[in-house]
């Protein structure tokens, strides 16, 4: 859990170090996008309250045009909902723009990273990490090229991240949706060469259903470089209406002492408040 406090009219996060005694155990989020007009769309504050009432603790928002927001209004506005910001899914401004950070152009990864740069600008100070998922690029025709230009622009932009104290997680997706950070393997082999506690690696259980041979161990190797993982169920859906068992699932992380957060991720198969309440109402056995 973050606090934030009002200076001069600007929200300073608090450093994530100095905030153990406030921060929730197991805190439990879901991804969703922020409206341009979030602040008078009335759906989306009865979906942040509902979010609340139903034991959710926060939120991790793809934003379309994030050089259209500031952070402040945004964290205040959630907190109307007793709601945290817990990540910034990017998804849908590299898809909105067309961006790619593993691009063969020189010219495009350059314009990718300008934008992530610029998300950077937007979180400074506030320890909220940026999940490089769809940003990574898309499949590439040369594999090995695809990873090279993204080893380049993450070790272009960690000095930046390090410096605005913005983690970079790069989320390991399967390999019919990217050529970059498959398994969790490769996600952390983007990472280990620039040592960083603001460089990390995300698990998703829909990908990792696909390319783990045994998801398990692979979550017990990589234990300290994530802090959060996605749950998604193995058709794409919320937990519960797939296949998946989510309750070895936890039950294993918890067992290994894992202390992060978890982030219900997925396509909506009802209505966005109808499956968040399917899925806690699922979940709750197992994260009580």
């Amino acid at each position: 859990m973050f606090r934030f406090l009002k200076v001069f009219d600007k929200t300073i996060a608090i450093e994530r170090s100095e905030l153990g005694m406030f921060k929730k155990k197991n805190r439990l989020s879901v991804q969703t996008v922020l409206p341009e007009n979030f602040q008078q769309n009335r759906q989306f504050r009865q979906e942040m309250d509902t979010l609340r009432s139903l034991g959710f603790d926060g939120v991790e928002l793809n934003i379309a045009h994030p050089n259209r927001c500031k952070l402040g209004p945004i964290l205040a506005f959630l907190e109307e909902s007793e709601l945290q910001l817990t990540n910034f899914a990017s998804g849908l401004t590299a898809k909105t723009y067309g961006l790619s950070l593993s691009h063969q152009d020189e010219e495009e990864r350059r314009r990718a990273v300008g934008k992530v740069q610029e998300i950077i600008r937007l979180l400074e100070g506030s320890s909220i990490g940026i999940i490089l998922g769809f940003f990574k690029g898309p499949k590439a025709e040369n594999q090995e090229t695809a990873r090279i230009q993204f080893a380049r622009s993450f070790e272009e932009l960690l000095p930046r991240a390090e410096a605005g104290k913005v983690p970079l997680i790069v989320e390991a997706t399967n390999r019919y949706e990217s050529s970059v950070a498959n398994s969790l393997e490769e996600a952390f082999e983007c990472i280990k060469k620039l040592p960083s506690p603001y460089a990390k690696i995300l698990p998703d259980t829909f990908h990792m259903n696909i390319e783990e041979s045994d998801m398990y161990s692979a979550l017990s190797r990589h234990l300290q470089y994530f802090d959060t993982i996605h749950l998604s169920d193995n058709n794409r859906y919320f937990p519960g209406f797939g296949a998946l068992d989510f309750e070895r699932i936890i039950r294993h992380l918890r067992h290994d002492g894992f202390d992060g957060g978890f982030a219900i991720e997925g396509q909506i198969k009802r209505s966005f408040t109808d499956d968040c309440r399917a899925a806690i109402d699922f979940l709750k056995p197992y994260l009580s």
